[in-house]
């Protein structure tokens, strides 16, 4: 039987450094001073396929997290609530007022779908990673779909995407956010996404934001130097 996590329970958190599901995990346990390990998955070998890794996550998918105890967490919103539900961290993060906290939870439910417009989008730029991500209709015109509804809906009225305080809400989509900038997309269609973007980089969340930013650039590099590699087998072949 599991036993009951406490503050000082340390956790395993499995990751990608390029994955902008698991990094939102790493900076909540950061700024909330939760004990942690870090576990880098190696995606390219394919370890979150690996039957170790499976015991963990049967999805296969990142981030997840291991107690002390050795029960696992998984999908990336849930391991969010589940610590705010298990540690001692501020309530703005996760408020205990069932009206504040359903507005959390209805972004969240939208997160999931929106999210992977977002991932078609950044990952149709290349031919050979669009055939992963595929897409039902024009990326762009969905992308700009999605942050519409983020700019009329959850940024109408309020300051953060829950609320007038930052939730785990705003950090478990910014990472997208960070992939657009990397590929030159601009916001100026939308200024309340805009300033909200502004309002959460004016947090000690910017340096997280930063340093993913970096190494998006160069995994992003990576992939165009693949995607020109191919190019070239097939003109010479």
């Amino acid at each position: 039987m599991a036993t009951k996590a406490t503050s000082s329970s340390s956790i395993k958190i499995y990751y990608s450094q390029n994955s902008p599901y698991s990094n939102p995990l790493v900076y909540f346990a950061k700024a909330n001073k939760i004990p942690h390990e870090l576990v880098l998955v190696n995606l390219y070998t394919e370890e979150h396929k690996s039957p170790e890794y499976l015991k963990i996550n049967p999805f296969g998918r990142i981030p997840a997290i291991v107690e002390e105890d050795g029960h696992s967490v998984y999908e990336s919103s849930s391991i969010l609530r589940y610590l705010c539900n298990t540690r001692d961290v501020p309530d703005h993060w996760y408020p205990k007022d069932p009206s504040k906290r359903v507005q959390v939870d209805i972004f969240l439910d939208w997160f999931q779908p929106a999210t992977k417009i977002f991932l078609a989008y950044i990952y149709h730029t290349l031919p050979f990673t669009a055939a992963k991500y595929p897409s039902f209709g024009d990326p762009l015109v969905n992308l700009e779909n999605s942050l519409k509804e983020m700019e009329d809906i959850f940024l109408r009225d309020r300051k953060f995407l829950a609320g007038d305080e930052i939730s785990i809400a705003d950090i478990q989509i910014m990472f997208f956010f960070c992939n657009l900038e990397t590929l030159g997309y601009e916001l100026d269609k939308f200024s309340n996404v805009k300033e909200w973007k502004k309002r959460v980089l004016e947090t000690d969340f910017k340096e997280n934001y930063d340093k993913f930013l970096e190494n998006g650039a160069k995994y992003f590099e990576n992939l165009r130097r693949i995607q020109e590699s191919l190019d070239a087998e097939k003109k010479s072949g």
